[in-house]
């Protein structure tokens, strides 16, 4: 414990710091003024946007980058009622959660309506978006500078998709399935085996795939 002891003429006294005090006194003067941050005050959550009908290789060589980059990534599921997805929004969240399980700090969560408004109530500082050609990039631009508009506390991280996956998209797997090619270069088994059975279904019930 320091103690302190003045011995001139007109005073003598001494006197023991409090031991809280003295420690951080010890530990240097950073620790006198700089409060403590809990682990929630510096982790960095981020949002990955999509229909994922269904989640391709390409989605998921991004989600594995973004997941080394941030601490927490949300993949988030748009509920889009103009759309007529292939599968619903609960099975996208299954096929997407089966494919990420391995994954410790991602999480697969559906959301509808404004993307910015779902970071929000995440508390997420950053929007991850996949640019698969510069064609792209016109697009998702826009859409970057309108998100910050309307929340300028978040961020847009593009990140390229690696050039194996730049020409893949949802709309390629679905087409390659509905007339009978294989997909499993596309998709994992997991969701090779989903699509399949999807189109065997609308098959059966006469419908258009």
């Amino acid at each position: 414990m320091i103690r302190l002891k003045f011995n001139d003429k007109t005073h003598r006294s001494s006197f023991r710091l409090h031991p809280r005090l003295e420690s951080a006194i010890m530990a240097g003067p950073s620790a006198l003024f700089i409060p403590a941050r809990t682990k929630e005050d510096t982790m960095a959550t981020a949002v990955y946007p999509g229909s994922f009908d269904p989640v391709t290789r390409g989605h998921l060589d991004i989600i594995k980058r973004a997941a080394k980059i941030n601490d927490h990534l949300i993949v988030a599921v748009l509920i889009n009622s103009a759309k007529h997805p292939l599968f619903t929004v609960e099975e996208r969240v299954a096929l997407l959660q089966e494919c990420c399980k391995g994954i410790p700090n991602v999480t697969v969560e559906s959301f509808d309506g404004l993307t910015v408004e779902f970071a929000k109530k995440r508390h997420a500082s950053v929007m991850v978006r996949g640019l698969r050609a510069v064609t792209d990039f016109e697009n998702e631009i826009q859409l970057a500078q309108t998100n910050h508009a309307l929340m300028p506390g978040i961020e847009t991280m593009f990140l390229a998709t690696s050039i194996k996956w730049s020409y893949l998209s949802s709309t390629i797997v679905k087409e390659a399935a509905r007339y009978g090619s294989s997909i499993s270069k596309f998709v994992t088994p997991n969701v090779e085996a989903a699509v399949e059975q999807k189109m065997a279904e609308l098959r059966s019930r006469g419908e258009n795939v």
